[in-house]
């Protein structure tokens, strides 16, 4: 008897360790499951944000980037198209402008105070304008001077336009900012990309998101302004003279990064000005780089 009960004590210990094992076992597999769960939802959650952030970004740059592709050239007939599609696509195209004018000029219809009647005009030459820029009637078989008619025409359309909404802005200070902001679309698309990929922890606010825009886009108008006293002048220059003049406009260029940057440095952490730095630094030498080719120099 006392033989039994000692086996069965060994069997109810051996069952007992068993259990014990099992019991461990399933504790860990159920803290690797919650963990794994936990790890794919945060993963999950890091896909949405990322994807988020494309269509972000695409939107932006279907507002912004529309003006600042090369003129559109085609060299063969388009099919016809019914009248839905040209519905359709009208609708589109009057969708993507008016999400271009509310992005682009945000800053200057935040500060103006016009009238019903006024707002409405200034609506619509701001529509005017978008459609010049974005319009083409240059061909693949367009001689040079068709090309610089073309240009002329733009150019005279875009002043009348610029003439009309300084009258309606009674300010300077919002003339100004329009001056500023009318051939903005690159700049604006630029820095919104650098605003969400930089903010991380640290949200950048509203009012030093548009003291960072205004800055840099008064250092490009500073710039702009040079090039256009000086770039013909390179353009045509002789060969012994036209290295001089080169490292005379590279020297403006540091200046519109570097001014740029030093006003930029008191409205971002550390961290964030690292991170603007060198995105300007590769930015501007693709300009230098775009300016150099075209005055054909090494």
């Amino acid at each position: 008897m006392k033989l039994i009960c000692i086996l069965l004590s060994i069997a109810l210990l051996v069952l007992a360790g068993h259990y014990t094992v099992l019991y461990l076992d399933n504790q860990t597999l159920s803290q690797q499951l919650t963990k794994q769960q936990a790890d794919f939802d945060t993963r999950l959650q890091q896909e949405r944000a990322s994807y988020q952030k494309k269509i972000d970004s695409l939107q932006d740059f279907i507002a912004f980037g529309q003006n600042n592709k090369a003129p559109t050239i085609s060299n063969s007939a388009q099919p016809a198209s019914t009248p839905a599609q040209t519905t359709n696509l009208s609708v589109m195209q009057q969708e993507n402008l008016k999400r271009t004018l509310e992005k682009k000029y945000s800053l200057l219809m935040s500060r103006l105070g016009l009238s019903g009647l006024a707002q409405s005009e200034l609506q619509s030459l701001l529509e005017q304008r978008e459609q010049i820029l974005n319009a083409s009637s240059i061909g693949y078989y367009s001689s040079q001077k068709e090309i610089e008619e073309a240009v002329n025409r733009q150019q005279q359309g875009l002043g009348d336009i610029d003439r009309q909404i300084a009258q309606l802005l009674s300010s300077p200070e919002d003339r100004k900012t329009y001056d500023l902001l009318k051939d903005s679309a690159y700049e604006q698309y630029q820095m919104n990309n650098f605003f969400d990929e930089a903010q991380g922890s640290s949200p950048i606010p509203t009012e030093k998101r548009e003291a960072l825009l205004i800055s840099k886009l008064e250092q490009k108008q500073e710039f702009m302004r040079y090039m256009e006293a000086s770039g013909s002048s390179i353009q045509n220059a002789s060969t012994e003279e036209k290295p001089f003049l080169i490292e005379k406009a590279h020297e403006a260029l540091h200046d519109y990064k570097d001014n740029f940057l030093n006003n930029a440095r008191a409205n971002l952490t550390p961290d964030q000005y690292d991170a603007l730095r060198e995105r300007e630094q590769k930015q501007f030498d693709e300009m230098w780089e775009s300016l150099k080719a075209g005055w054909g120099a090494q």
